[in-house]
């Protein structure tokens, strides 16, 4: 089995599905399959962080606007050349950016494509590239025509989100079909907690994942410091496992939050079994494997109303909803000092439908032998 994933730069951790992409081609590998990836070159080849996949990766050139690493468009020469000496059996396309459109038309009626959606595009590329709201529609409008032609030239389409709203719109919705995140198998291992909560104990609240401004790490930073003043409690601190531009600005901002930051880990096992509680303040991040690895580990996830358990904080237990810092705060009080933590995390079990992202791999392939 060929596979061929097109993911732009994602596959270098720039982004929230690095982590999905390089979970997908190692499972992928390990069952047997041939793997290449078309994608864009590194923005910043000094910052790179460990790639975990096996896959064959080739670069394409891109186009840098107004000095920016963050506003780019890939360059897609030489990809007819590729596809035909590779000879995929599945073309597989996680970005609508040029890659991803020029694909999409390349490999119709001649490879099997699926297209992936991971989040609101439109909203993420004004939230990363910090667009003034008076020239969002621009963007909003260019992903949704550009997102059509991908899915014009998709024989399915993947989402994972319980929000279809954004999409229902879409011409070319009935292309889509439900995909729950899936999970690696290591996060339903057995797990190690820490005792219960104590009211004179350390709590530890955090996050996983890269540490960019988009991620809404201030959010944390701000409830830490209001829970502090507010209740009078210094019983408080923040552990940050992940790296990024975002976190030495904050650290000397709120100097009076104790914050640890473990930059860049190969395994986040052991720091997730740390936390009291898992914080996710993405606004955007419609598909959060960090809130999901976190859950399946027991863990108590406060989550902005976005992303798989955010939209649905009433189907699982111990989800919670904030939408500022000062909710955050109260959350943080109420639910990890006055409601006691039992002194074992139970096991949750996440819903019958999340699958791995072995068995993911598995149901792609067992469609399109």
């Amino acid at each position: 089995m060929k596979i061929l994933h097109i993911a732009d730069t994602s596959i270098y951790n720039y982004d929230g599905i690095a982590s999905y992409i390089n979970e997908l081609l190692e499972c992928a590998y390990k069952d047997g399959a041939q793997l290449l990836v078309l994608s864009a070159v590194p923005i910043n080849p000094k910052n790179l962080r460990t790639v975990n996949h096996n896959a064959k990766v080739k670069e394409f050139r891109y186009l840098k606007f107004i000095s920016s690493d963050k506003f780019i468009l890939s360059l897609p020469g030489g990809m007819k050349k590729a596809l035909n000496e590779f000879e995929p059996d599945i073309v597989w396309i996680h970005t609508i950016g040029l890659l991803g459109m020029r694909a999409a038309r390349l490999s119709k009626n001649k490879y099997p494509v699926i297209y992936t959606k991971h989040c609101f595009d439109g909203d993420l590329w004004c939230s990363h590239l910090k667009i003034p709201i008076g020239f969002q529609w621009f963007f909003k409008i260019v992903a949704i025509s550009v997102e059509r032609i991908v899915l014009k030239n998709s024989d399915v389409a993947f989402y994972h989100f319980d929000n279809t709203e954004k999409i229902c719109s879409n011409k070319f919705f009935s292309k889509f079909k439900y995909m729950p995140p899936p999970l690696n198998e290591r996060f339903l291992n057995e797990k190690s907690y820490k005792n219960g909560n104590q009211n004179n104990k350390i709590i530890t609240i955090g996050y996983c994942g890269r540490l960019d401004p988009e991620k809404g790490i201030e959010q944390l930073f701000k409830a830490v410091d209001i829970y502090q003043k507010k209740y009078n409690r210094k019983n408080i601190r923040l552990l940050l496992i992940g790296d990024g531009p975002e976190v030495k600005t904050l650290v000397s901002q709120y100097t009076f939050v104790k914050a640890t930051i473990t930059g860049f880990v190969d395994s986040v096992i052991p720091y997730l079994d740390q936390l009291d509680a898992f914080v996710l303040a993405s606004k955007t991040e419609t598909t959060s494997l960090s809130s999901l690895e976190a859950y399946s580990r027991g863990i108590p996830v406060f989550t902005t109303p976005v992303g798989f358990l955010g939209q649905n904080p009433y189907k699982y237990q111990n989800i919670y909803n904030f939408n500022t810092a000062e909710e955050l705060a109260s959350l943080i009080y109420e639910v990890l000092n006055i409601k006691m933590i039992s002194t074992a995390h139970p096991s949750f079990e996440l819903d019958s439908s999340i699958i791995t992202f072995s068995k993911l791999h598995q149901m792609v392939v067992r469609k399109y032998l």
